[in-house]
């Protein structure tokens, strides 16, 4: 069957895609939500591949794990350096969302997270934390259950961080192929036309219908 729509059209949404912010050699950028009309609540989610769960244990499958970095003004890359050498400690598995403000690193986590786990959890991260480059940054540890409802974190955390963990698909998840980034591009309809299953099952009959289909010449 020829092709009704040119692959061309497939090659400019990826390129589409390509355009995205480019953070880390590490993370992918699933997606960037703006500030608001008060330039304020803008924040990215990122993905990682993962090998271990929240509290560190190995897991059987491929997974990936996404997370969000609510960002104060523009976005602050020390973040991601931080980020970076989480994965390189084996200690971001925990994280659902991070937020620095006026020294203070916000780090929401699984509240799965329990006992000794969390203790080096915590630990990780006051160093992590404390290595930051030209500043000084203390951590803030808050569940995911918790974060948006108390007093804890800066302003801009209170006003948007409940939203983002409660809108957005964070955690650690198997990956499966439907996960494939451009499994939509390349769906039938968009590469053979909308109309190519009709069009399909059209030639299909024709050929059960042809009396020429089948040839009574041949020798059995």
């Amino acid at each position: 069957m020829a092709l009704a729509y040119s692959t061309s059209a497939v090659i400019d949404v990826a390129l589409a895609k390509a355009r995205t912010m480019i953070y880390s050699r590490l993370l992918y950028t699933e997606h960037e939500h703006p500030h608001d009309e008060h330039g304020e609540g803008a924040y990215t989610i990122f993905s990682t591949q993962q090998s271990i769960d929240v509290n560190f244990m190995p897991l059987d499958v491929v997974c990936i794990q996404r997370f969000a970095v609510l960002w104060e003004g523009s976005p602050d890359t020390r973040v991601i350096d931080l980020i970076e050498q989480s994965i390189i400690w084996a200690k971001l598995s925990p994280v659902k969302l991070l937020n620095a403000s006026k020294g203070m690193l916000v780090v929401v986590y699984d509240s799965q997270l329990l006992g000794e786990k969390y203790e080096r959890f915590q630990d990780a991260w006051d160093e992590i934390a404390g290595g930051v480059m030209y500043d000084e940054w203390t951590v803030l540890l808050i569940k995911d259950t918790d974060a948006g409802f108390g007093l804890d974190g800066g302003r801009i955390f209170r006003k948007f961080a409940r939203d983002i963990l409660d809108n957005n698909d964070i955690g650690i998840t198997a990956f499966t192929p439907e996960m494939f980034l451009f499994l939509d591009d390349w769906a039938p309809e968009k590469i053979f036309g909308p109309d190519f299953r009709e069009k399909a099952e059209a030639r299909a009959k024709e050929l059960r219908e042809d009396p020429d289909f089948f040839d009574d010449d041949i020798a059995f």
